[in-house]
């Protein structure tokens, strides 16, 4: 009996320990050996002093940066941060009052747009145009759908529409998540990345080195739930006039891994008002492996000069 009551203590143990192991921290520098000046200026950018606001108990991160007339308040996907975007806010601080966030552990749309919300207006900014992508783009959508006198335009890029496929694709997954190590889910991700990800971005080192450094030891486990349930939100999308006369803007890719042909189609079908820029072969994360075409794109769509049609060369 003695005997039986040691294995079993000692296989909880062995069961505890395992499921505690810490996720394997690594760097970007670490991650990202073929261009040291690209280290160099992420981490200066990473240096500029971000901001924390507590909104129903969260506390929420984010850059506030640049100047100008107009506001652009830069929402990243599912494995991203604030910094994702790096690159676009070098290159347009310099005309625009910039909020860049990073979404802290929420589990609705509702709890989301209510924390941007509380940011916009912690910063005096009555108005803005939002550049969301993936997840960050169907936050946007939302945004539109419950704040539209608070935007300017709206840029939804590699993103979806209201949708069950994601859930009927993840549920599984999200029942299981809670109870998997987080050293287990982040390591499926970074497989996921190496696997799926990658090789649709030009087989960017970049875009691998960013998305590892996330999923090892970024972002939390918590985090990634919140950041399903965000995705798996559906609400019933109803548009009036207002808030078709908003200027909108999609970016795709013609390869996109992540967001499947028909779910493409049908942002299209939802916003038929919007302009539309394809990517030719780029991926998920077209504004971290092209970003000077990404940058060129938004000013295009800034001045009002986008007309529908995948991205050329970028010369005038």
């Amino acid at each position: 009996m003695r005997k039986g009551l040691y294995v079993l203590m000692t296989l909880v143990l062995i069961g505890a320990i395992v499921y505690l192991i810490p996720v394997q921290e690594k760097t970007f520098a670490e991650l990202y050996t073929e261009d040291e000046g690209t280290v160099i200026v992420l981490d200066k950018f990473r240096e500029i002093p971000t901001k924390s606001l507590e909104i129903d108990g969260t506390d929420w991160t984010y850059l506030a940066t640049g100047s100008g007339d107009g506001s652009l308040l830069f929402l990243h996907g599912m494995g991203g941060a604030y910094d994702i975007w790096w690159q676009q806010i070098e290159s347009l601080k310099y005309d625009y009052r910039i909020i860049s966030v990073t979404l802290p552990e929420v589990h609705s749309l509702e709890e989301a747009i209510e924390g941007l919300i509380a940011i916009l207006d912690a910063e005096g900014v009555a108005t803005t145009t939002i550049i969301g992508t993936s997840m960050g783009g169907y936050m946007a959508q939302y945004f539109l759908q419950t704040h539209p006198d608070r935007l300017d335009g709206l840029v939804m890029g590699n993103t979806f529409p209201p949708n069950h496929y994601y859930k009927r694709e993840n549920a599984g997954l999200r029942r299981l998540a809670p109870l998997l190590p987080e050293w287990y889910v982040m390591k499926k991700f970074r497989s996921n990345v190496s696997e799926k990800v990658v090789p649709a971005s030009e087989n960017s080192a970049l875009v691998e080195a960013y998305l590892k450094e996330q999923y090892s030891g970024y972002m939390s486990k918590a985090q990634f739930i919140g950041r399903m349930d965000v995705v798996l939100d559906y609400f019933d999308p109803k548009y009036d006039s207002m808030q078709v006369s908003i200027p909108k803007f999609i970016i795709e890719s013609d390869n996109d891994p992540l967001v499947p042909p028909i779910l493409q189609e049908a942002m299209k079908f939802l916003y038929p008002e919007s302009k539309v820029y394809t990517f030719q072969g780029k991926g998920h994360f077209p504004y971290l492996n092209q970003p000077d075409g990404y940058t060129y794109a938004l000013k295009r769509f800034f001045h009002g000069k986008i007309k529908n049609q995948p991205l050329g060369p970028i010369n005038e």
